[in-house]
């Protein structure tokens, strides 16, 4: 399987465009690009979704097209994304990348968060459920205070970004539709 630096190289080659035509509209430096294009960077959740829109695909196509399923299993769930920086782990709870919607399950460490406010996505609705703990979420330049059982619909397009506030594991489930992940 290929590392998600060489699905972007390939991905921007095969749509023939440069790295300053996709670290431009991905809002990301060349260098940068070049770096993660070569694997020598380990790019934030937010900038792999802004090279995603950037490259016009769904975030979930960087990381390779798995076999369509019905059933995900618990035991069997892999991390989908694990980001030090950010230290979020997002599981994939489909399987397959020609779903319509895409629901993940989040683990957020102690002070995670997803980066700062300006991510929004080209399209679609979000829709994030706190399963434990508490989250802080920023959607344009609002901030709601999200706790247990709380639940936030929103325009993708919003720039939005999130941080646990709780002390310990936030867990959330999110459903986004087409699917970023």
């Amino acid at each position: 399987m290929n590392s998600i630096g060489e699905v972007i190289r390939n991905t921007r080659k095969k749509q023939k465009l440069t790295l300053k035509e996709v670290a431009k509209a991905g809002s990301i430096s060349l260098s940068f690009l070049s770096e993660i294009e070569r694997d020598k960077a380990n790019p934030s959740i937010s900038v792999l979704k802004r090279i995603a829109n950037a490259l016009n695909v769904n975030f979930t196509d960087l990381f390779g097209e798995k076999e369509q399923s019905i059933v995900v299993r618990k035991n069997e769930r892999k991390p989908l994304l694990h980001s030090e920086g950010s230290r979020i782990t997002w599981y994939s709870l489909s399987e397959g990348s020609r779903n319509k919607m895409g629901p993940i399950w989040g683990v957020l460490e102690e002070g995670a968060t997803s980066g700062d406010v300006g991510v929004g996505h080209s399209e679609g609705e979000e829709f994030l459920y706190v399963q434990s703990g508490c989250l802080e979420f920023m959607l344009g330049n609002d901030r709601y205070t999200l706790e247990e059982g709380d639940s936030i619909y929103f325009d993708a397009r919003t720039p939005h970004s999130y941080k646990n506030v709780w002390r310990g594991e936030t867990q959330v489930i999110a459903v986004s539709t087409p699917p970023t992940f």
